[in-house]
C-alpha cells in the first residue's frame, strides 16, 4: 500500500478477548448439557469434524480455551453482556459531549482496570497516547442489547444500558457519513428492533450519501483517489456492501435510481475483483481508471498491511467475506431479487467444511483461520492460494455464524451443520472464559497469542465481543434480521 493505511481499516478494529464465573453446580450442569448437545450434533452431521473426535474417530476430551468452562450459548451471552455493562463504559468527558462510550478493550480483573491496549501491549495511559474510541463498537453494542431484549421479552436488566447507548449512538451517527456499506444494514435492524425512526432516517441519509458522494456514475464504481493513488482504489467488501445497501434503500424508499446504481456497483466489483475459480473476492484493488479516465480493464491487487496481517497480494479474510454475504442476503430479503441470494450462496458454499475450497476451515480444532493469501497481481493471475494457518480471529470469524443463520432462513436450513459448528466455536473455543469475553485473535488451537515481548494478548475487545454476540443471538432468533 505504499505506506498508506488501507481504506477504512480502523486503528481500533484490531485487538480483542473475555468469560464469566458460575457456581460449581451450574458449571457441571452446563457442561453436561453442552456435551450432550454436541454428541447429538455430531451424530446428526457428517460435514463437520466433531470436537470430541480425533482424526481416527476415537473419542477424546474436547479442548477448551485456557481457563474456560464449557457452557451454553445463553450463559456466554449473559457473561459477555454483563462484563461490558460493568467494565466497558469509558466516562471520559471528551467523548460525545460528555456522554461517554465504550473502551476499545480491557484486561478483565485488573485493579485498577487496564484499558485500551495497543498492538505493543501498552495502554493509552502508559504510552501517553491520546485516548482512542471507536463509534462502531458503540453501535454494535446497542444492536446486541436490543437483540437480547427482542429474544427475552420481560427481561429488563439491560434497559439502562439501552437508554445510555441509544443516546450515545444518536450523538455519534446523527447525519452520519461513512463509506461502510454494512452500517446501513445495522441501522435498519436497529430500527426494526427499537421502532425508533431516528435509525430509519439515518439509514436513508446514509444511502443518499452513498449515491451522491461515493458512487461514480461514469464508471458505475465506488472508489477513492489520493495523491499516491490518483487512478483510484477501493476496499472490495465496502464497495460491494454499498451496492447492496443502495439496492435495499432504493426498494424501501421508492428510489429506483438507487436500485439501479446498486446493481451497477455490484456488477463492477464482480467484473474487476472476483475470482470465479475460487468464488472469492480479493480484498483491495487499485488502478481503477486508465490514464484516459475510463475504467481500467485490468485492476491491480493491492499489497500491504491489513490489520495486523501482512498479505502479499490478494487476500480473503473471514470478517470481510461474512459481511459481504450478509449484505447480499439482506438485499435479497428486501428486494426479492433472486440474483442476490444466488450470489450469496455461491460465496458461502466454498466456505463450508464439506467443500473448504480455500482451506480456511480447520477440521481439527474447528473455526476458520484468519486469512488465505493469493500471491498474484490481478484477478486473471491470482496464483495458488495459501491459508495462513497459525492465527484465528476470535470474534470476526463469528460474523459467519450470523451469515449461516440468515442463509438457513432463506434456504430451508441448507447450512445447519455449519451454524451448529460455529455456535460451538462461539460458546466453547473462541470464548475466553477467564476474561469473560472474546480476544481479537488467538492461535489456531485456541490459545492466547503472545506478543513479541512474550506478554499475553489477553485483553478482551469490544469489536470482537460485539460481533460474537451478533452471531450467537442471530443463531437463537427464528427470524434473524
Amino acid at each position: 500500500m505504499k505506506g498508506r493505511a488501507p481504506l477504512s481499516t480502523s486503528a481500533k478494529d484490531r485487538e480483542r478477548g473475555g468469560a464469566w464465573p458460575r457456581t460449581r453446580f451450574a458449571r457441571a450442569c452446563a457442561a453436561l448439557c453442552v456435551l450432550l448437545a454436541l454428541t447429538l450434533s455430531a451424530c446428526a452431521s457428517s460435514a463437520v469434524t466433531p470436537a470430541n473426535s480425533d482424526a481416527s474417530g476415537s473419542a477424546t476430551a474436547p479442548p477448551t480455551t485456557a481457563g474456560a468452562q464449557p457452557g451454553d450459548a445463553d450463559g456466554v451471552i449473559l457473561a459477555v453482556l454483563e462484563n461490558i455493562q460493568v467494565n466497558g463504559f469509558n466516562a471520559d468527558p471528551s467523548l460525545n459531549g460528555g456522554l461517554g462510550g465504550l473502551y476499545i478493550n480491557w484486561r478483565y480483573g485488573t485493579q485498577p482496570l487496564q484499558t485500551d491496549f495497543n498492538g505493543s501491549g501498552e495502554t493509552d495511559d502508559a504510552s501517553g497516547a491520546s485516548p482512542r474510541h471507536d463509534r462502531l463498537t458503540d453501535l454494535r453494542y446497542l444492536h446486541v442489547l436490543l437483540l437480547y431484549r427482542h429474544l427475552h421479552t420481560g427481561d429488563t436488566r439491560f434497559d439502562g444500558e439501552i437508554a445510555r447507548y441509544t443516546a450515545i449512538v444518536k450523538a455519534e451517527f446523527a447525519g452520519a457519513r461513512d463509506e461502510r456499506g454494512w452500517l446501513y444494514d445495522e441501522l435498519v435492524d436497529l430500527y426494526r428492533l427499537s421502532g425508533d425512526a431516528f435509525f430509519q432516517e439515518t439509514a436513508r441519509g446514509l444511502a443518499d450519501y452513498y449515491a451522491t458522494s461515493l458512487y461514480h456514475p461514469a464508471s458505475g464504481a465506488v472508489y477513492k483517489v489520493s495523491s499516491d493513488q490518483p487512478n483510484g482504489y477501493y476496499r472490495v467488501d465496502l464497495a460491494l456492501e454499498v451496492g447492496a445497501a443502495l439496492a435495499q434503500a432504493g426498494t424501501t424508499f421508492a428510489r429506483p435510481d438507487w436500485v439501479a446504481d446498486g446493481k451497477r456497483v455490484i456488477a463492477f466489483v464482480y467484473t474487476h475483483a472476483y475470482v470465479p475459480a475460487y468464488h472469492a473476492f480479493m480484498e483491495q484493488m487499485s488502478n481503477v481508471l486508465a490514464p484516459d479516465g475510463t475504467p481500467n480493464a485490468v485492476e491491480t491487487i493491492e499489497r500491504g498491511l491489513y490489520g495486523h496481517t501482512h498479505i502479499e497480494g490478494g487476500g480473503v479474510r473471514m470478517g470481510e467475506v461474512a459481511q459481504i454475504i450478509l449484505s447480499l442476503l439482506h438485499a435479497y430479503m428486501t428486494t426479492h431479487d433472486r440474483a442476490y441470494l444466488d450470489d450469496a450462496t455461491s460465496l458461502i458454499d466454498p466456505l463450508t467444511a464439506r467443500a473448504n475450497t480455500l482451506g480456511l476451515w480447520d477440521s481439527a480444532n474447528l473455526g476458520y483461520f484468519a486469512a488465505v493469501v493469493f500471491p498474484g497481481t490481478d484477478v486473471a493471475h491470482v496464483g495458488t492460494p495459501k491459508a495462513q494457518t497459525t492465527v484465528k480471529e476470535s470474534g470476526r470469524q463469528l460474523q459467519m455464524l450470523e451469515a449461516f443463520s440468515v442463509a438457513n432462513l432463506l434456504t430451508n436450513n441448507r447450512y445447519q451443520d455449519m451454524q451448529d459448528a460455529l455456535a460451538q466455536v462461539a460458546a466453547r473455543r473462541a470464548y475466553f472464559a477467564s476474561g469473560h469475553g472474546y480476544l481479537y485473535q488467538m492461535t489456531s488451537d485456541w490459545r492466547v497469542m503472545p506478543l513479541k515481548n512474550g506478554q499475553p494478548q489477553d485483553w478482551v475487545t469490544t469489536e470482537a465481543m460485539g460481533i460474537a454476540l451478533e452471531g450467537l443471538l442471530a443463531a437463537q432468533d427464528p427470524a434473524p434480521w
